[in-house]
């Protein structure tokens, strides 16, 4: 394979990580368990325990990326550990799977607030147009991709310091919660001792949609300047800012609304948080540019999915596990065949899939790759104890082992939630083993 010389610096790659993490879900996921936690002081540690578990996987990221800075990024760490078959099945898992739900509940929110300014674009018809748009920005190659998302990231991060700044505000030194809108009570038991504690893990599942992502500089390696330097800086810097703003975000949430009230006149939870919290400090006016607001955060995150998603199947094709079209780039490096397959796989996960199921799916598909990610460096640096490390994880190996820890907690939480999340994890790696005869048809190429 053809070494490229990297096109992104420190900045743009800090600027990938906030970009592809920060979008619907800090906005989006406290609504789905608020309420059933019950205090505010869980809510805040849900997003400190998804924080953590962002910020340990990072720093693992940090490390492997940087002793192998090629794009392609985690399937690459497993299979040079593990070999063909494990990664195989984490490829397709952690590409075409979790990133794609991922992207379309991204898409499908950035449809539903577009719909809101404009009822007359159909949610579906709006969230494929901005597939298809970013898809062909992104086809033009990776310079014009990073200076979309720059741009659109900085306006993003300016967006969002906008509310907690105006919600703070109107909290402190304005009149109150207005009365735009009714808050149903919501009066369960209150969960106490190990079910509380079960309950803010399983949450922590859902709060963790709103980090994915942050791996998206590590599936562009090979197109970042000094990798050794910039993915470790990148990572740290980049998600230690962006936990900060999302416990902001929250505490404006819970200063307005009570958690045991977040919920609709049904009895489910409010799955759109930002909205509704702007309607109640602002009024219904406030609440239509928010829609605009949304819509404009949006579109840099899934510009970033949709340009890093693709390196999964298109280094995979290299590697003669996907089929060798998928490996094709054209004259600007973009691989644009696994672009539109990326964008194909999008458009029928919002076609078919509910946004509650994208996210549950995605946290599956999450929970399945984070062990053998969090093994690979313990493989590593067992058989590779020479290889050279730009950045190396500190306190090994105790931060690889409580990701390790917490990471089966999750999922212990996951299928107590649902007994029935086991066997449907089971299904998925048997679904993916079961194809590998027909999508491993690609032709390898040598490094």
């Amino acid at each position: 394979m053809k070494k490229k010389s990297g096109d992104l610096g420190f900045f743009s790659a800090t600027v990938m990580v906030v970009t592809t993490v920060i979008g619907a879900g800090v906005f989006t996921t406290t609504g789905h368990f608020a309420a059933e936690l019950g205090s505010s002081w869980a809510v805040l540690l849900t997003w400190c325990v998804a924080s953590l578990i962002a910020i340990l996987s990072a720093l693992t990221t940090a490390e492997l990326g940087a002793m192998m800075p090629q794009s392609g990024g985690d399937y690459i760490y497993v299979r040079r550990a593990f070999g063909v078959r494990i990664s195989y099945v984490f490829g397709v898992i952690s590409g075409p799977a979790a990133w794609t739900v991922g992207s379309a509940f991204v898409a499908g929110t950035l449809g539903k607030h577009f719909n809101n300014l404009i009822p007359e674009v159909p949610e579906l018809y709006a969230s494929v147009a901005a597939v298809l748009i970013l898809t062909v920005i992104h086809t033009r190659g990776v310079r014009v991709g990073a200076l979309f998302n720059n741009t659109t990231t900085l306006l993003k991060v300016a967006l969002i310091g906008g509310f907690i700044a105006a919600g703070l505000a109107a909290i402190f030194w304005g009149e109150g919660t207005g009365p735009a809108v009714e808050a149903t009570s919501l009066q369960p038991n209150p969960l106490q001792g190990w079910a509380l504690v079960e309950k803010i893990f399983f949450s922590s599942i859902y709060a963790g949609f709103a980090f994915a992502g942050y791996n998206a500089v590590a599936l562009m390696a090979g197109e970042i300047k000094d990798p050794g330097r910039n993915i470790p800086r990148s990572l740290i810097f980049g998600l230690g800012g962006i936990a900060l703003l999302y416990l902001l975000v929250n505490l404006v949430f819970l200063l307005v609304t009570d958690p045991t009230q977040m919920v609709d006149s049904e009895g489910k939870g409010i799955s759109d948080l930002g909205t509704f919290t702007a309607q109640r400090l602002f009024g219904d006016e406030a609440a239509t540019l928010f829609d605009l607001v949304f819509v404009l955060i949006l579109i840099s995150t899934l510009s970033s999915c949709i340009q890093v998603a693709s390196r999964i199947s298109w280094r995979m094709a290299c590697d003669g596990q996907m089929p060798a079209g998928l490996g094709l780039s054209n004259s600007k490096n973009a691989p644009t065949n696994a672009l539109w397959l990326q964008a194909l796989l999008i458009i029928l996960s919002l076609a078919f899939l509910a946004k509650k199921e994208l996210l549950l799916l995605n946290g599956m598909c999450t929970l399945i790759v984070d062990v053998p990610l969090a093994l690979t460096i313990l493989r590593l640096r067992k058989i590779e104890p020479e290889t050279a490390r730009p950045f190396r994880i500190p306190l090994y190996p105790w931060i690889p082992l409580i990701r390790i820890l917490l990471a089966f907690y999750i999922g212990y939480a996951f299928i107590v939630e649902d007994p029935w999340h086991g066997p449907k994890a089971v299904g998925l790696i048997a679904v993916v083993l079961l194809l590998q005869p027909i999508l491993a048809r690609g032709r390898k190429e040598r490094d």
